[in-house]
C-alpha cells in the first residue's frame, strides 16, 4: 500500500481517508496498463479453427516444435517454458530445458507431469490424437501451421497475445517484416534458376508453395523445381540435368551431406560446373519461425554473389522454370 505524504491531513475522518486511499489505488492501476493483458481473458482461434480460451496469461508453457520454442524466446517469455522437444536447440539456452519427447512422438505423461496451462503445437507435425488426449484432460492447446512469411509474423503476434505480451509480439513481428520488405524491394537481374535440395539421396527438392520456394522467388530467383508436381518432388539425375540449375542450395540436415562424387554426370549442371553449390543451415531454412527472415537474407546474399560473378547471363522469361 502506498504511504501518504507527510503533508496529508492527519485529522481527516476515517471515511475520507478510505476514499483517498481508494482514489490513489485506482490511479495506480490506471497508470499501469501493461499488466492488463496478463489478467484479462483471451479467446483466440488457432489454425485448426478451434477457439482457445485462457483466463489469464499462462505461467507454464510446453512447446511441441522448435519454431514455437524460438518464438517464445523471441518474446522474452522463456522462463515460462516447462517442456520442449528434443529438437529444440535454438537459442542455445533451450538445450537446458526439460524434454518431453519429439515432434511426432511427444510423451503425454511427461507433458501432463509438467503441469502446463498452455500447450503450443503444430497443425501438421504433432500427432493429432495425442493433442486431443491432452485437450480432453483440460490442457489448452493452441495449434499453428504458418505456410509463408506473413503467416509467421502473424503467428508471432498471436503467441505474444496468448502469453500476455501483445505489444512485444507486434514489435518483434514488425521488425521482421521490415527486414523481409528490405530484401524484397531490391531490384534484381538476371534471375538465376535455383534448386533448393532437402535430400541428396534420393534428390528431393522444394517445389511450389513451400517456404523455400518463397525464399527463392522473394530474392529474385526462379525455382528450378517449380515445374514438377508436388511440394517436394523427387528428382532423378536426368531431371537435374534437364532443369539445369544455375545455383543449388542444400539444406544441411541429418542425412543430407554432399552430392555423391560417384555420379560424375552432375558436373554437367551449370551449378556444379561453376561451383555454385551452396550449403545452408538446415534448421535455419526449414523452421517456420523468426529465423526464416535470416534464411531469406542468406539466400539473397548467395544470389547477389552469383549475379556479381555472372553479370551477363540473360534474364529468363517470367514463369520459366526449366
Amino acid at each position: 500500500m502506498r504511504r501518504l505524504p507527510d503533508s496529508a491531513d492527519h485529522t481527516a475522518t476515517p471515511g475520507r481517508a478510505c476514499g483517498l486511499l481508494l482514489a490513489a489505488l485506482l490511479l495506480s492501476l490506471c497508470a499501469s496498463p501493461r499488466w492488463a493483458p496478463a489478467s484479462s481473458p483471451v479467446v483466440m482461434k488457432d489454425d485448426r479453427g478451434v477457439s482457445v480460451r485462457l483466463a489469464a496469461a499462462p505461467r507454464r508453457v510446453v512447446s511441441l516444435a522448435p519454431n514455437l520454442t524460438e518464438i517464445v524466446f523471441l518474446l522474452g517469455q522463456e522462463e515460462k517454458l516447462v517442456g520442449v522437444t528434443r529438437y529444440c536447440n535454438y537459442p542455445p539456452r533451450a538445450a537446458a530445458l526439460p524434454r518431453i519427447g519429439g515432434i511426432v512422438d511427444p510423451d503425454v505423461e511427461r507433458i501432463v507431469a509438467a503441469d502446463p496451462d498452455l500447450l503450443l503445437c503444430t497443425t501438421d507435425g504433432n500427432p493429432k490424437e495425442r493433442v486431443k488426449i491432452l485437450e480432453e484432460m483440460g490442457i489448452p492447446c493452441f495449434a499453428v501451421g504458418p505456410q509463408n512469411l506473413d503467416a509467421i509474423f502473424e503467428t508471432i503476434e498471436r503467441v505474444g497475445a496468448l502469453l500476455g505480451v501483445p505489444e512485444k509480439g507486434r514489435k518483434e513481428a514488425g521488425a521482421l517484416r521490415v527486414r523481409a520488405d528490405r530484401v524484397s524491394r531490391v531490384q534484381r537481374a538476371p534471375s538465376p534458376r535455383v534448386l533448393f535440395v532437402v535430400s541428396t539421396s534420393p534428390i528431393i527438392a522444394a517445389g511450389n508453395g513451400t517456404f523455400l520456394d518463397e525464399l527463392v522467388r522473394t530474392t529474385g530467383g526462379r525455382n528450378a523445381a517449380g515445374g514438377f508436381a508436388g511440394r517436394y518432388p523427387r528428382l532423378s539425375v536426368e531431371d537435374l540435368l534437364v532443369v539445369g540449375p544455375d545455383i543449388i542450395l542444400v539444406a544441411a540436415m541429418a542425412g543430407v551431406e554432399e552430392f555423391s562424387p560417384s555420379v560424375s554426370r552432375w558436373s554437367e549442371s551449370p551449378a556444379f560446373r561453376n561451383g555454385d553449390v551452396v550449403t545452408l543451415d538446415g534448421d535455419l531454412v526449414t523452421r517456420p519461425g523468426p529465423r526464416m527472415v535470416t534464411a531469406l537474407e542468406k539466400v539473397a546474399e548467395v544470389l547477389s554473389a552469383w549475379r556479381t560473378r555472372h553479370p551477363d547471363v540473360p534474364a529468363r522469361t517470367k514463369g520459366e522454370t526449366r
